[in-house]
């Protein structure tokens, strides 16, 4: 019996390995087709569940319930300042943004008041693909982003990767 418990355990990775299917090209496919006009002059990074929100010229840290996805507390990021001023509609709005972030499974998500957006997307090579789409107003280097390749349209990448 241990024998047998001790050969489904060792294959357990490898089905895992297999469920990642989805290609990097198929994934930014779908993240090409997303709407981010919502998330308009906003940053959101999600770690560990716990999102840091650039809203309205301020960061906050904000958690919130595993069970109803509304939010459960509200900080001012990278500071001691406990008064949040965050209305009713922001924090509903905030919620709305969260979200929808939810569901494009993103590590980071920008867009500034140009309507440039920059995507940060782990993926299963060890690597981090940056993802940023120019406005029609912008270039490369008014961003100071010339270090991006050009991927496809007005999309550019960028791609880091740890060592192994």
């Amino acid at each position: 019996m241990r024998k047998i418990l001790i050969i489904l355990l060792s294959c357990v990775p490898l089905l895992n390995g297999c469920a990642h299917n989805k290609s990097l090209q198929e994934k930014f496919t779908t993240l090409k087709g997303v709407d981010y006009s919502k998330f308009s002059d906003m940053s959101i990074v999600n770690r560990k569940g716990v999102y840091f929100i650039t809203y309205r010229g301020s960061t906050y840290k904000i958690k919130r319930s595993v069970l109803t996805k509304k939010i459960s507390s509200v900080e001012m990021a990278f500071s001691k300042d406990t008064n949040i001023l965050l209305t009713k509609e922001d924090t509903n709005y905030i919620e709305q943004a969260l979200k929808s972030f939810d569901k494009i499974k993103v590590l980071a998500l920008s867009v500034d008041e140009k309507g440039n957006v920059l995507l940060s997307l782990p993926w299963y090579d060890r690597c981090t693909y940056h993802f940023l789409r120019l406005s029609s107003s912008s270039t490369l280097e008014d961003i100071k982003k010339q270090h991006y390749q050009n991927f496809e349209d007005n999309w550019y990448m960028n791609k880091e990767c740890s060592e192994r």
